[in-house]
C-alpha cells in the first residue's frame, strides 16, 4: 500500500509537471513538483521519526538532535561556503548556465561535504586540552587529534570549490575564444580575465594552506627509518613546505596589484617572444611553481636521504627514534607498563602445586570449540535455539572465586521450520531467547561432560548466586529482526515437554505504539500493508528494533569503535550484555599505526613456513586508542548504559562534553556488574603487537631490531596458530587473592622459546594494569610449540595419538596455556578425541609439562602428580606399549566384559567407549603378534 501511494502521488506530481509543460502554465509546473518534493520528503520523515521514537525510548533524544542538528548545519554551511567561493571566482561570468551548472555543483558537493565532516566540526567546537605537547612545533597533542581532522576537512571543501570556479572560468574564456587575444595590458580584457584572476589568487592562498597542513602532517611520515618526522622531514621538507606557503600568499598579494601584473605579463613576453595573454601568464607562473615543489619536496629530500642520512643513519635519525618509541607507547598506553623480570625457576615441587591448588584447580581444561559443541549437542535443547559462541568470565558461589565458561541460547529465527517462518511467527510469536549455560572451567561429570551450574529450560542453578530470575533474551548477538510484544497474540516463551509455555511481554523495552500514527509509521519502516492491516497490535503493545546488541550501541555511539565479541554476564537474576568500547584516532604524532596484517612463522620439521594472518581487523590503522567505555546493554529490556572507565582520555573527555548525561563514570556501575568488567582480548593483543617491536627503549636496540618479540605459536585443532590471548585465574607475588588475569606469550622472533609474556589485570582496582614479564636471556624457557613438539617426539603419546586417528576417529589439540606458578612456568595442554560419528570431542588426555619433564593422563591431577613420579602412569584406556599378548588378552577381556556390562545397564555412551578401548586393543594384540613373529623369524 505504502508504494502504491508513494506511486500515486509522484505520478500525479508528474502530470501536473507535464501539463504545465505543454500549456505553458508555471503554476501547475510548480505544484506537481511540490508534491514530488513533498511525497519524498514526507516518507523520508517518517524514517527519520521512526529513529528518533527509538532514541526516546531510551532516553537520548538529545543524542539524537544534536547529531541531526549538526549534519544538517554542517551540510548547509559547507553549501554556502563551496557556493560562495565558486561565485566569488565566477561573479563576472555572463553564461548564466554555465553560472548556474557551476554553483549547483560546489552546492551539492558542499553539502557532502557537510554529511561526511560534521563530527570533526563537533569534536574540533568541543576539544579540549591533552597536557602533552609535541616535540616539533610544541603544540598540544589535541591539536592534531582535534584540530587538524577538521583542517584537513576544511582544505579539501576550499580545493574542492576553488577548482570548480576555475574550471567553470576557463570553460566560460574557451566557449568565447578570447584565449589569445586580450592582454594584462589591455585595459578591457581585465574583465574578461577577472574570474580566472581570481581564482588562481585563491588557489594559491588554498595551496599556502595545504602546505602549512603538510608541514603539520610531516609529525605523520613514513619518509624515515622509524614512522614521524625524521631529520630529512624536519630539515628539509619542513622549510620547503613553510617556504612554499609564504611563497604562494605573497604571489597570490602581488597578483591583486595591476602594475605588478602588467610588469610579469611584459617580462614574460620577453623571454617567450609571445604576446603574453593572461592564460599564458598564468600557466607559466604555476608551472613554476609546480616545478619548484616537485623539485623541493620530492627530489631535494630523496636526494639529501641517500646521500647524508642512509650512510650515518642512526647518527642522524637517533632522536627521532626516541621520539617516536616515547609517542607509540604513550599512543597505545604502554607507557603505564610494569615490566618485571620473571625467574623462570627450574623447580616445582609437590608443596608448590598444594600451596597453589586454588589457582591449578582453575586452569582452563575445555576448550572453547569443544564445550560450544557440548552445549550445542546438550543444551540447545530445540533447533530454533543456538549458541552463538563460548566467553570466559568469573564467578563468586558457595564461597568460592571461580573460572568459568557461559553462552546465551537465543532464538534464531532462521532455524524454524520453512512452513513456521510465517510473518506472525517472526514479528509477534517467536521474539526472544531463553537462559543462559554457565560451567567451570575444569570441572567433568562422571559421563565426560562439563559441570554444568546453569542449565536446561528454565534454567536450573546449583547455586543461589547464580539463580537466573529473567531468563528472556529480547537483545543479543542473533536478535536481528524486529519483533512486536504484548501484542494480542501470545509470544511462545519456552518449551514444556509436548507443551509450550507462553507470555506476555512485562517489561519496558521497545517503543510503544499506542496510536495509528505510530502503527502506519512502523508498518512503512518494516513489513508495510501487512504489518498496517494486522490486528495484533494493540494500545499497550511495543516494537522492538535494533535488537542485535553490537549494533545497538554503535548507533547509539557511533564515534567509537566496539569490540567484536559481546559477552554474556548473570547478575542479580538478570542477564546482561557487556561490549567493550574503544576511543581512537589516526592523528596521534610519532605514533606509528596498528597493523593487522599479521605474519605469522613456524618451523616445520626441518624448515620454517608461515602465513599471513589478520587479527583485531577493528583497531587496523589506529595510532591511539584506549579502552575507555564499557557498555552494557540488558537482555530483557534492551536499556543501554556507558561506563567511562578512563576518565583521563582527552577523546573521551570530548564527547563527555558533548554529551554530558549519556555516560556515567565507572563508579556508577553496580558492584554486581563491576565485578564482572575484563580486560578485552583485542585490546590486549593491539597493545601486545606494538609491544612486542616497542618494548625496546634504546634507539640503537631499536633501529638494529636486536631484541624483536613474536606470539608464541601452537597446534590447536590440529593447525598451527598463534596463541590468543587467554585468561586465566593467577596471583600476583605481592598478592595471596587470585585475580582474573588476561595472558598473552612470546616468543623472540625465528625461535620457539619463551621470551616474556604480557597480561592485563581486570580485578577490582587493579583492573587496567598491564604487566610485562620477561624471562633472563642466559635461560631456554620451553615455548608453546616446543611442547607440542616434545610431544610429538614422545613414542607413547605419539604412537597412542596415530592410533587413535586411523581408527574413524580424529585428535585434537586443544590450547597450550602456559600457567605462572609462583616463579615458574607449568604448561597444561587437553587432548581430545572426536569419533566420527560423535556430534562433539571428549577429553582424553591432559599432558603437562614442566621444564623437560612431561607427564600425562586422563585427568589433570594425575598428570600433574605424575610430573613428581618416576614412571607415570598411563591413562586408563590407552594401550601400554610392551605388554605380552596375555596380558593384552586380559584387557581385552575386561574391556569386553566391561562393554556388555555398559549395554546391559544401558549406559550407551560408556558401551561406545569400551567398544573403541576393544577396538584399540585388538589393533594393539595384531601389532604385537606380527611383532613376535617377525622375531621368530629371525636366524
Amino acid at each position: 500500500m505504502y508504494s502504491l501511494i508513494i506511486a500515486l502521488l509522484i505520478g500525479a506530481g508528474l502530470l501536473l509537471v507535464v501539463q504545465g509543460v505543454n500549456q505553458s502554465k508555471r503554476n501547475r509546473i510548480i505544484i506537481g513538483v511540490a508534491i514530488m518534493m513533498l511525497t519524498l520528503a514526507f516518507f523520508g520523515f517518517m524514517s527519520l521519526w521512526g529513529e528518533m521514537l527509538w532514541f526516546e525510548a531510551l532516553g537520548l533524544q538529545r543524542r539524537f538532535w544534536v547529531f541531526l542538528a549538526f549534519q544538517v548545519g554542517t551540510a548547509l554551511a559547507g553549501g554556502a561556503v563551496a557556493t560562495g567561493i565558486t561565485l566569488l571566482i565566477i561573479r563576472s561570468t555572463e553564461n548564466r548556465l554555465l553560472r548556474n551548472m557551476a554553483l549547483i555543483t560546489a552546492a551539492v558537493g558542499g553539502v557532502g561535504w557537510g554529511t561526511q565532516s560534521w563530527s570533526a566540526l563537533l569534536v574540533f567546537l568541543n576539544r579540549v586540552t591533552t597536557g602533552m605537547t609535541d616535540p616539533v612545533f610544541g603544540q598540544q597533542t589535541g591539536l592534531f587529534l582535534f584540530e587538524l581532522p577538521f583542517y584537513d576537512n576544511l582544505y579539501g571543501l576550499l580545493l574542492y570549490s576553488t577548482i570548480i570556479g576555475i574550471g567553470a572560468s576557463i570553460i566560460n574564456l574557451l566557449l568565447k575564444e578570447q584565449l589569445t587575444d586580450f592582454h594584462f595590458a589591455r585595459e578591457e580584457a581585465d574583465a574578461h580575465f577577472t574570474s580566472l584572476l581570481i581564482g588562481s589568487t585563491v588557489l594559491a592562498v588554498v595551496f599556502a594552506g595545504g602546505a602549512v597542513l603538510q608541514a603539520y602532517h610531516l609529525l605523520f611520515s613514513d619518509f624515515g627509518v622509524v614512522y614521524g618526522a625524521g631529520w630529512t622531514d624536519i630539515h628539509i621538507r619542513l622549510p620547503v613546505y613553510l617556504g612554499m606557503a609564504a611563497i604562494l600568499v605573497l604571489f597570490a598579494l602581488l597578483s591583486l596589484i595591476p602594475s605588478f601584473r602588467r610588469w610579469l605579463s611584459a617580462r614574460l613576453a620577453q623571454i617567450t617572444s609571445l604576446r603574453a595573454p593572461v592564460l599564458n601568464t598564468l600557466i607559466t607562473v604555476w608551472l613554476t611553481i609546480g616545478g619548484i615543489w616537485a623539485v623541493a619536496v620530492l627530489v631535494l629530500p630523496s636526494l639529501m636521504q641517500w646521500l647524508v642520512v642512509v650512510p650515518n643513519e642512526i647518527t642522524f635519525e637517533k632522536p627521532y627514534i626516541e621520539r617516536n618509541i616515547e609517542f607509540t607507547q604513550h599512543g597505545f598506553h604502554l607507557d603505564k607498563v610494569e615490566e618485571r623480570q620473571f625467574p623462570a625457576s627450574e623447580i616445582l615441587t609437590p608443596a608448590m602445586v598444594e600451596d597453589n591448588r586454588h589457582l591449578l584447580s582453575e586452569v582452563r581444561l575445555w576448550d572453547w570449540r569443544a564445550l560450544d559443541a557440548v552445549y550445542k549437542q546438550f543444551q540447545e535443547i530445540r533447533l530454533y535455539y543456538e549458541f552463538v559462541d563460548v566467553d570466559m568470565d568469573r564467578y563468586t558461589f558457595d564461597g568460592s572465586y571461580r573460572q568459568v565458561m557461559t553462552s546465551a541460547r537465543e532464538l534464531a529465527q532462521e532455524n524454524l521450520a520453512p512452513q513456521s517462518q510465517t510473518f506472525v511467527n517472526r514479528r509477534f510469536k517467536y521474539t526472544h531467547g531463553y537462559g543462559l549455560t554457565l560451567a567451570t572451567v575444569s570441572d567433568f561429570t562422571e559421563e565426560g561432560l562439563p559441570n554444568l551450574l546453569v542449565k536446561d529450560i528454565p534454567p536450573r542453578s546449583q547455586y543461589p548466586e547464580l539463580k537466573v530470575e529473567r531468563p528472556q533474551i529480547y537483545y543479543g548477538e542473533l536478535t536481528v529482526d524486529p519483533v512486536v510484544v504484548n501484542s494480542d497474540e501470545e509470544e511462545f516463551d519456552f518449551p514444556s515437554g509436548e507443551t509450550n509455555e507462553y507470555i506476555r511481554y512485562p517489561g519496558r523495552g521497545g517503543v510503544r505504539m499506542h496510536n495509528l500514527w505510530r502503527k502506519f509509521l512502523f508498518g512503512w519502516k518494516f513489513d508495510g500493508t501487512r504489518f498496517l492491516f494486522s490486528g495484533y497490535p494493540n494500545e499497550n503493545s511495543r516494537v522492538m528494533f535494533h535488537r542485535q546488541v553490537r549494533e545497538r550501541v554503535k548507533r547509539i555511539a557511533p564515534f567509537l569503535e566496539f569490540d567484536e565479541d559481546p559477552y554474556v554476564v548473570l547478575a542479580n537474576g538478570r542477564m546482561y550484555w557487556f561490549i567493550d568500547a574503544y576511543t581512537t584516532s589516526e592523528y596521534f604524532p610519532y605514533s606509528e599505526p596498528f597493523s593487522s596484517r599479521e605474519f605469522v612463522e613456524f618451523r616445520n620439521d626441518v624448515q620454517s613456513t608461515g602465513f599471513a594472518r589478520r587479527t583485531a581487523s577493528d583497531l587496523h590503522g589506529v595510532n591511539y586508542v584506549r579502552n575507555s567505555v564499557k557498555a552494557v546493554v540488558d537482555a530483557f529490556d534492551g536499556s543501554v548504559e556507558l561506563y567511562v572507565f578512563e576518565p583521563e582520555d582527552p577523546v573521551i573527555q570530548v564527547w563527555q562534553r558533548i554529551f554530558p548525561k549519556m555516560f556515567k563514570r565507572k563508579q556508577e556501575m553496580p558492584a554486581e556488574l563491576r565485578s564482572h568488567v575484563r580486560y578485552p582480548q583485542d585490546f590486549l593483543l593491539a597493545q601486545g603487537l606494538v609491544y612486542a617491536k616497542y618494548h625496546m627503549r634504546d634507539p640503537e636496540v631499536f633501529y638494529n631490531q636486536e631484541d624483536l618479540w613474536v606470539r608464541a605459536t601452537e597446534k590447536h585443532y590440529n593447525r598451527v596458530q598463534p596463541v590468543e590471548p587467554y585468561y586465566v585465574m593467577w596471583e600476583l607475588p605481592e598478592s595471596d587473592r587470585a585475580e582474573f588475569v588476561l595472558m598473552q606469550p612470546f616468543t623472540p622472533k625465528n625461535r620457539q622459546v619463551l621470551i616474556g609474556w604480557i597480561a592485563g589485570l581486570s580485578d577490582g582496582e587493579n583492573y587496567g594494569r598491564f604487566l610485562a614479564y620477561k624471562f633472563p636471556k642466559e635461560k631456554r624457557v620451553l615455548g608453546p610449540q616446543q611442547v607440542e613438539t616434545k610431544i610429538d617426539q614422545d613414542s607413547f603419546l605419539s604412537g597412542q595419538l596415530s592410533l587413535w586417528d586411523q581408527r574413524g576417529s580424529s585428535v585434537i589439540r586443544g590450547n597450550v596455556l602456559a600457567i605462572p606458578i609462583d616463579e615458574t612456568i607449568l604448561y597444561v595442554e587437553p587432548i581430545y578425541l572426536r569419533a566420527e560419528t560423535a556430534a562433539y570431542p571428549e577429553l582424553r588426555l591432559v599432558v603437562v609439562m614442566h621444564g623437560d619433564n612431561m607427564s600425562y593422563a586422563e585427568s589433570f591431577d594425575a598428570a600433574l602428580q605424575g610430573l613428581f613420579e618416576e614412571h607415570p602412569p598411563a591413562p586408563a584406556g590407552a594401550v601400554v606399549p610392551g605388554v605380552t599378548l596375555g596380558e593384552l588378552g586380559e584387557q581385552l577381556n575386561q574391556a569386553f566384559n566391561a562393554y556388555l556390562k555398559a549395554l546391559g545397564d544401558k549406559l550407551f555412551e560408556e558401551a561406545g567407549k569400551q567398544l573403541k578401548r576393544l577396538s584399540e586393543l585388538i589393533e594393539r594384540a595384531r601389532q604385537e603378534a606380527n611383532r613376535q613373529s617377525e622375531g621368530n623369524e629371525r636366524p
